[in-house]
């Protein structure tokens, strides 16, 4: 039977406040979860749809009989059983039933028609609305949004409208259902940093950025809103993913080039086709400047970590990546840089090149993994308290798996940037499986990795397929993320849909930094950290057996216990570096990591601390 493979590390996060807000919406599609009281075990289980969680304090859950209700982490724990359902099915607290808006006929469950969007049409007249504006990164604003909102108004049997303003890059939705109230949407798509002002200014309720969001400036949100000081993850949602690549005309010949060769080009330092084996032709810069979120993302992860800064007098500037694309499109000797979600089949993006060997294309699976050098993540931010539909929109895209599906909704022509298309979404979450392509390629010589170690990682990468879920760790810490809590949901909906329980294996990895004893009990208190979400939400009751690598020794413990130990070096797998040597020596500098990315050509790499869990 095949198997798979999950990547996992954790950055770090605080604790955030209790509340108990009923509400009469209709269930997500999401994890189902059945809670029991700690002190009486007389009283009814609760169970319900997880809306949303933190580490230490609280579970928010949608119930059917008391709508969205917050527990006390302290007061709870999980009590419930596993239910195997026929495929289509889920389990429910009176059986097997069907998703919301499905029907069960002839033991099978059916969904309604999708109500179909009609982009610049006449807007139906309603008798109130309820508004919700929405602005920041125009990655988000057309790469995601549209999505996300048509796949809110096929779960709620919604008639979608929608029109767009290029001149002030706005799009309005209207939605309309059987209640004569319609909810109006306005994204602005006006680049990351303004999200920051239209949130402060009131003019905007939940704001969206391509870019992460320093504390500080999650604090000013939070201040916006009354609410400071907050957490990040009260905030702050990951909604999907996306790649910054780098394109060029598709009669260029290159293919494929390194970070540092990228820089140098924006540069000004290379300046002609020839020397990156090209045909002979200056190189023409196309660039978009003002604020926004993927600028500023390449410029922090090239040319900053290359030591080199864009040379702004030798570039082509646009106003849009419309623009951008379009100038790199007609001109054979131009190169520019753009989000993926934008990027049509018009221009070619170019592989980015590792001392390694190895080249990584932008693609949905390297994207998900983050393995992609220039891969990101894309954000929305909810500091106001919100009601009604915008409250069932936030919660939708929070814990629905409806959410992820909407990224393969076809939409058609509404104006996109500057009235160009959106030629498809960014990259969703869901999870996705795959051979691991760079199990062999440990760079030995870089690791005094124990080689029994890096055998048995050889060997369980070669019988199991790799999941495209990866949690991340900061230095030193052991608390989930914002991705990472969002994940956890992920990963115990994945295996909750397994009608077979799964066998799952996990290996915690460190670097070298300091001693391996204090390696070694760090491993194990971020697989814990996995562990204890995934344990507290039920998951073991999905997994046949959880088994446990560590330095060369595995571990079987009964799925009630998972537990994980991790290993000091298991392996320093190199996906994509400039330097592999400076790379590795720069790691014993940086925090934990098993594979890496270098980022530039002495000191900068990019770390990926992972747990691995393998299913067959």
């Amino acid at each position: 039977m095949r198997s798979s493979l999950v990547n996992a590390t954790v950055l770090a996060i605080g604790s955030v406040l209790l509340l108990v807000v009923p509400s009469a919406a209709q269930s997500p599609i999401g994890l189902k979860v059945t809670f029991c009281s700690k002190a009486n075990p007389n009283a009814s289980p609760i169970t319900g749809t997880l809306v949303g969680n933190d580490s230490t304090t609280y579970y928010k859950i949608f119930t059917p009989d008391y709508g969205e209700i917050t527990l006390r982490r302290a007061d709870v724990q999980d009590c419930g059983q596993r239910m195997v359902c026929p495929a289509g099915q889920e389990p429910g607290p009176a059986g097997c039933t069907c998703p919301a808006n499905q029907t069960m006929q002839d033991g099978h469950c059916t969904s309604p028609r999708p109500a179909p969007v009609l982009a610049n049409a006449p807007v139906t007249a309603c008798r109130s609305f309820e508004d919700l504006a929405v602005q920041g990164s125009g990655t988000v604003g057309l790469g995601v949004m549209p999505f996300l909102i048509q796949g809110f108004a096929n779960a709620n049997s919604m008639r979608v409208t929608s029109s767009s303003d290029s001149q002030t890059q706005t799009r309005t939705y209207q939605l309309q259902g059987t209640d004569p109230a319609c909810f109006r949407i306005t994204v602005r798509s006006t680049g990351s940093d303004t999200a920051k002002d239209a949130i402060v200014d009131k003019v905007a309720q939940i704001g969206m950025s391509s870019r992460v969001y320093t504390d500080g400036e999650i604090q000013v949100l939070a201040k916006a809103a009354g609410a400071a000081p907050a957490v990040r993850s009260e905030i702050e949602q990951v909604v999907a993913l996306d790649a910054v690549v780098v394109v060029v005309n598709k009669q260029n010949p290159v293919g494929a080039l390194n970070l540092c060769q990228i820089a140098e080009i924006f540069a000004g330092r290379i300046r002609n086709w020839r020397e990156l084996g090209g045909r002979p032709g200056a190189i023409n810069l196309q660039v978009r400047l003002g604020p926004s979120g993927t600028f500023e993302t390449f410029q922090t992860l090239v040319l900053k970590a290359c030591g080199v800064e864009l040379a702004r007098t030798m570039a082509f500037s646009h106003g849009s990546y419309a623009a951008l694309l379009a100038a790199v499109a007609a001109d054979e000797m131009s190169v520019g840089f753009a989000p993926e979600a934008l990027v049509a089949t018009n221009v070619k993006a170019l592989r980015l090149r590792g001392g390694c060997g190895i080249e990584q294309t932008a693609n949905a699976f390297s994207i998900k993994t983050e393995d992609y050098p220039l891969a990101r993540r894309l954000f929305i931010f909810t500091p106001y308290p919100l009601e009604g539909y915008s409250r069932r929109l936030v919660n939708f895209i929070k814990a629905d798996d409806r959410a992820d599906d909407a990224f393969a909704l076809p939409l058609p022509v509404a104006g996109g940037e500057e009235g160009a298309e959106v030629p498809h979404s960014a990259t969703d979450q869901q999870i996705e499986t795959a051979r691991d392509d760079h199990a062999g390629s440990e760079h030995l010589r870089e690791t005094d990795a124990d080689p029994s170690a890096l055998r048995k990682f050889a060997d369980a990468a070669a019988r199991t397929e790799r999941l495209s879920i990866t949690y991340r760790f900061a230095l030193g810490s052991e608390e989930l993320d914002t991705k990472a809590r969002q994940d956890i949901q992920r990963l115990a909906r994945y295996l909750q849909k397994n009608r077979t329980p799964p066998q799952v294996l996990l290996a915690g990895f460190t670097d070298d930094i300091g001693s391996a004893s204090a390696n070694l009990e760090l491993a194990r208190k971020r697989a814990d950290a996995v562990r204890r979400e995934l344990v507290a939400l039920g998951a073991q009751r999905y997994a046949r057996d959880l088994q446990v690598m560590d330095s060369g020794r595995s571990f079987r413990l009964p799925a009630t216990t998972l537990s994980s130990v991790g290993k000091r070096t298991a392996a320093s797998r190199c996906l994509s570096c400039d330097e592999p040597k400076s790379c590795a020596r720069a790691q014993s500098n940086a925090s934990s990591s098993s594979s890496w990315v270098c980022r530039d050509r002495q000191t900068q790499c990019r770390h990926h601390r992972k747990l691995r869990i393998t299913r067959n």
